[in-house]
């Protein structure tokens, strides 16, 4: 093997970049994840482990506790196991095909298992209405497939070159365990879909030798969940998302590799129907009930950005074990102030219904409205089973 196709094997067993800190992982950002690689299959495990102790705010600022409505000390602990697979291969290259039989595509999968729990005051709320105070089980299943637009073409001839772009049709499939009565769940419920654009690039200056940096661009967008969970605090109908992440890689000793990676997410408003209660109603007056509007309301969106430090190194050839430390830096949260509505009791037994404004409370947008700010620790395997004999 010439050093050239040593480093792109090297490049191919690189570790995952990025714990992701929702209930549902995204597709792993590795250093070398949109390098146009040679056909084969690279497998990827990674445990995360995420206190999830801390959010950003619906002001931005960070506080102590998930549910800050509800109370300081609330928690939301992830540990998640996940298994990834990385496939490169042609398609129809007999065929002759324009386009299609000219490069090489790629598909990815993400699947595996959270273990969730809900700790504190909101613990307490959940319980008390006869929800469960933890979950556990599969977690929502991510796949791509897209081509390699440009950094393949010339495959056959283990042709390298320093540049590459791969595009990306992505689909998430809702099969994670989920409870509608429970704050905190494995599964987002929701069906999501959306696009990567993403490039990899090694410098050819000698001052930049030896790095590799990693850049791509993703747009989301997440069905209605016709059940959201507690209460109906968690959205309804979550918006578009926005995507950007960079990761810059270098060999430091030997098989040794470092990395530091960048992630930025901007989420669009984020719709909430029928509230059924929040975690301070007001009281009514005598002979009263009081109730949520059942009005839709919208947050201010979700935002959320992540530095975080990997290091790794190779086992052997074919396997690699890595460390990573993620700190989010900034993020907001989705929450809105739920007006309440007061009328007589059994008015409508009597029908005479006159309802009136009752104050109101604000609740903390649950689910995909989240932005924690915990730090969290990743560890990753990285697996390049050996080709057929047939394979090039």
């Amino acid at each position: 093997m010439t050093p050239r196709l040593a480093a792109l094997a090297a490049l191919a067993l690189l570790p995952a970049a990025t714990a992701v800190q929702a209930a549902s992982p995204d597709l792993l950002l590795d250093s070398g994840r949109f390098l146009a690689k040679y056909p084969g299959l690279t497998i990827g495990s990674t445990v995360l482990h995420d206190p999830r102790d801390q959010i950003f705010d619906r002001d931005g600022r960070r506080q102590s506790g998930v549910a800050p409505n509800y109370g300081a000390g609330s928690e939301f602990p992830l540990t998640r196991a996940t298994v990834d697979f990385d496939w490169h291969f042609p398609l129809f290259e007999t065929e002759a095909l324009p386009f299609v039989s000219s490069r090489l595509w790629n598909a990815r999968a993400v699947l595996g298992y959270a273990d969730t729990s809900t700790k504190g005051p909101i613990a307490a709320a959940a319980v008390a209405q006869g929800a469960p105070s933890s979950k556990a089980g599969i977690h929502d299943v991510d796949l791509a497939f897209g081509p390699v637009l440009y950094g393949s073409r010339n495959w056959r001839n283990r042709a390298a070159t320093p540049l590459s772009l791969i595009l990306l049709g992505e689909l998430r499939l809702p099969i994670g365990a989920q409870d509608p009565d429970s704050p905190n769940n494995a599964g987002d419920a929701v069906f999501a879909w959306g696009g990567r654009l993403g490039g990899h690039w090694q410098p050819q200056t000698p001052w930049l030798q030896g790095f590799r940096l990693d850049a791509g661009v993703r747009a989301r967008w997440y069905a209605a969940d016709r059940e959201p969970a507690f209460n109906a605090q968690t959205p309804a109908r979550t918006g578009r998302d926005l995507e950007f992440d960079a990761t810059l890689a270098r060999r430091l000793w030997r098989g040794v590799h470092g990395q530091v990676s960048y992630y930025h997410r901007d989420g669009q408003a984020n719709e909430y129907r029928r509230i059924r209660t929040t975690a301070n109603p007001p009281d009514a007056d005598p002979l009263q009930e009081t109730f949520p509007d059942p009005a839709p309301l919208r947050d201010a969106g979700t935002r959320e950005q992540r530095l975080q430090f990997g290091l790794g190194a190779f086992i052997s050839q074919r396997l690699w074990i890595a460390f990573a430390y993620t700190r989010p830096l900034a993020g907001r949260s989705g929450g809105v102030t739920v007006p309440y509505r007061q009328q007589g009791v059994d008015c409508v037994a009597l029908g005479n219904c006159l309802p009136r404004d009752n104050g109101s409370d604000a609740i903390d947008g649950l689910g995909r409205a989240r932005a924690y700010a915990s730090d969290s620790l990743l560890l990753s395997l990285r697996w390049q089973p050996r080709q057929s004999r047939g394979a090039p």
